[in-house]
Formats: structure tokens, C-alpha cells, sequence
């Protein structure tokens, strides 16, 4: 089965605000319109620099609540990101549609770790059996699966401009970063970053350079 490669996964509910982030970022035009799963296949996009260095962002249909368990796209969702150097968390701070995203991304955090400790990962003896008789594509699946939650990750608090006291965007950025350690998100407490990707552009200077620092680090 071929996969998605890319260089970063964007990871959210649906309506989060990745195809506006990929269109912001990039030449691709993904469909954008405000209900559920409006991407269906995987897009990617790449993200020019000046010096000519490119990264390759992937937006792939939006996961939800039991993804891990096969709900919705939700284990297509997961196998696309299996081959991603790192991932972008992305949550809408605004709740423009009743999320919480605190929860949110607690919940995403959730499904991909269920998702790396799920299928065919038993006990050791029994993942001997069972690769020796399959092979060795199966033996790089589980490692890639076991590796999701280890991958570097940024989070985006997407919407920011819906925010009108600093404060506020500040108190969240620090409730995700608590929940970022909660599930075991690989991330560091300058990764956790508020953007508005549809409308005034607000943080996307500065993803663009923390986003090349991450995925240089994993080159």
C-alpha cells in the first residue's frame, strides 16, 4: 500500500483551519468552506524559503474522536501520517463551532497514541511470531506506528484572531502546553504557538522558521 510522504502531518478536527494553513503556506489550493470533511483525499503543499529549501506540509482528512478504532476516515487519517518527520497539531482556539481545544487536543493526542499501541503490537514473543511470518514491511509499519508520538511536533492555536485580550491567548497557549505533557506530545514549551491562517496571517512568520528548525533536526 503506498502512503503519503511528507515532510509534516497536519493533525486536527475537522474545521481546524489546515487547508487554510496549507493555502496560506504554500501554492496548493485546497478546498475551504466551514463544515466537516472538506478535505477527503490527502493534499500537500510545499513551503518555499528564500535560500530555496522547500518542506513538504501534507493536510490529510480530518480526524475525530475514535479514529484509532477505525471511526469515521479516522484509520485511513492515521496510516497517511505514518510516514511524516513531524506533526502539527492543530486546534481552533476560537471554537467557532462549540470545540473545546483543550480537549481537542487532548483527544488528538489520544487517538495517536492509540494508534501506535494498537493492531498487531502484542507482547514480544507474540510481534516475533507474527513479523517473522509476514515480513519485513510489517516490521517497519509497527516502528513507524510506535514512532508517532516521538515525532517533533509543533501545536497551533489556529483563529487567534477571534481573540480579543492577550491574555486570554496566553492562558491558552499555557492550558495546551499542560495538555501537550498530559499525553506525551513531543514538543517543547516554544512549540506551542497561536496563528491565524485565514485572515490576518497573525504568527505565520514565525511558524515558517520554527517549522524548518524542527524538521532540520530530523533530516
Amino acid at each position: 500500500e503506498l502512503k503519503l510522504i511528507a515532510d509534516v502531518g497536519l493533525v486536527g478536527f475537522p474545521n481546524a483551519g489546515k487547508s487554510s494553513l496549507l493555502s496560506a503556506m504554500s501554492r496548493a489550493k485546497p478546498k475551504i468552506a466551514s463544515y466537516p470533511f472538506t478535505t477527503l483525499e490527502p493534499l500537500r503543499g510545499t513551503v518555499h524559503y528564500n535560500d530555496g529549501h522547500q518542506i513538504i506540509m501534507a493536510d490529510v482528512p480530518g480526524l475525530i474522536d475514535g479514529a484509532s478504532e477505525g471511526r469515521g476516515r479516522g484509520m485511513e487519517f492515521l496510516r497517511h501520517i505514518e510516514r511524516t518527520k513531524a506533526l502539527i497539531y492543530m486546534v481552533d482556539a476560537g471554537g467557532v463551532d462549540g470545540r473545546d481545544p483543550v480537549q481537542d487536543l487532548r483527544i488528538l493526542g489520544k487517538e495517536l497514541r492509540e494508534y501506535g499501541s494498537s493492531g498487531i503490537f502484542g507482547d514480544d514473543d507474540e510481534h516475533d511470531d507474527i513479523t517473522s511470518s509476514i515480513g519485513d514491511d510489517t516490521d517497519d509499519m509497527i516502528r513507524r506506528r510506535r514512532e508517532i508520538m516521538n515525532r517533533p511536533s509543533l501545536i497551533l492555536a489556529n483563529k487567534m484572531d477571534l481573540f480579543s485580550e492577550d491574555g486570554r491567548k496566553e492562558e491558552l497557549l499555557f492550558q495546551l502546553g499542560e495538555v501537550a505533557e498530559e499525553v506525551g506530545i513531543n514538543c517543547k514549551p516554544g512549540d506551542i504557538l497561536g496563528v491565524s491562517a485565514g485572515v490576518t496571517g497573525e504568527g505565520l512568520r514565525g511558524l515558517s522558521r520554527r517549522l524548518r528548525e524542527v524538521v532540520s533536526k530530523v533530516d
